[in-house]
């Protein structure tokens, strides 16, 4: 679970670290590319969706030229804080992954939502998150049930809460703080400042089914009974002690999806820290050097999860203009 767009840097580091030492460093990759669209042709649009409650959000939202219908990708922030606009344009233009959707031929958008590190039981981020599906689904020209939904960390834990709440096509859900869905990570959990982070989760990841108590088994069974779409997992294959998130979807998440028999595919993929595909591969602040498998992994990851949203689209994206499209190295360093 992040904190902004990306994980904290304290997290981060000691993840990063321990990723490096474990890490095929010295296999050779080929390079890894990303495309960069045109915005001549494909603008970085700022809307506004309006939630329930009246609340006037913010997203960054690119479209394929044309008058479509095209399926939708959005992919919703980690974290549990709103992050400034400058973030989410840098989202859209700059990472891989939402880049690589664009270019496959999807409507691409980069919502934000208000805090829950308040009150981290608070609806507010997720009817926010809902409004943006809402207004997405009204867009002329998007196809309505083409609507895929992409969340890493916290933000996993929103697409899987809004397929709980409405129907869409697909949802991709990267190491998802589904100890936030499952109400186990709640404003009686001891936290370490005058606002939650996802720090303050660590000792319930550490010891799941100590504090999956039936009280909350109750609650994520009843959420995910209403889950109509089908889910795609992404997750590394390391241990991280400073994080243990995936822990917590090993013995809690995914065994309760699978018991509710819901259409569930898990992918795990080899040295990766953690929301490495939503980070498209790039090293992060800590100063030391990428794993080679980064941008190889991030991009299988991103691969198999727009193949995988691609089964269950009604309308299937069409790559649009390769002379809109450049390449470039996704760096390592």
């Amino acid at each position: 679970m992040k904190s902004d767009a990306y994980i904290s840097r304290r997290t981060f580091l000691a993840a990063t670290f321990a990723s490096v030492v474990r890490a095929r460093l010295a296999e050779p990759q080929a390079q890894v590319t990303r495309p960069v669209v045109s915005e001549a042709d494909c603008p970085l649009e700022v809307i506004a969706p309006i939630a329930a409650d009246g609340y006037r959000g913010q997203a960054v939202l690119r479209k394929p030229p044309g008058k479509g219908p095209f399926p939708a990708f959005i992919s919703v922030h980690g974290g549990i804080t709103t992050v400034p606009l400058s973030r989410l344009q840098s989202i859209a233009r700059d990472l891989a992954n939402p880049s690589r959707f664009l270019a496959a031929g999807y409507v691409v958008v980069i919502p934000t939502y208000r805090s829950r590190d308040v009150d981290l039981q608070s609806p507010v981020s997720l009817e926010d998150s809902l409004a943006v599906v809402d207004y997405v689904r009204k867009l002329p020209y998007v196809d309505a049930k083409s609507i895929a939904v992409y969340g890493c960390s916290g933000g996993g834990d929103l697409a899987l809460e809004i397929a709980a709440r409405t129907r869409i096509c697909a949802v991709v859900a990267e190491e998802p703080a589904s100890v936030v869905m499952s109400g186990v990570f709640n404003n009686s959990s001891p936290k370490q400042g005058e606002r939650y982070t996802p720090e303050d989760s660590l000792p319930i990841l550490e010891k799941p089914k100590k504090y999956y108590t039936p009280t909350f088994q109750k609650i994520l069974r009843a959420k995910i009974a209403k889950i109509d779409s089908p889910i795609f997992i992404i997750q590394g294959n390391i241990h991280r002690g400073e994080l243990p998130i995936n822990r917590f979807n090993a013995e809690v998440l995914i065994p309760e999806l699978r018991a509710a028999k819901k259409v569930l595919e898990v992918r795990t993929y080899p040295d990766q820290a953690h929301c490495f595909c939503a980070a498209s591969g790039l090293p992060r602040s800590s100063g030391l050097s990428a794993p080679a498998s980064w941008p190889r992994e991030a991009y299988n990851a991103s691969r198999d999860a727009e193949r995988f949203c691609r089964r269950y689209l009604v309308t299937k994206p069409k790559a649009i203009d390769s002379r809109l499209v450049t390449y470039v190295q996704v760096r390592t360093v």
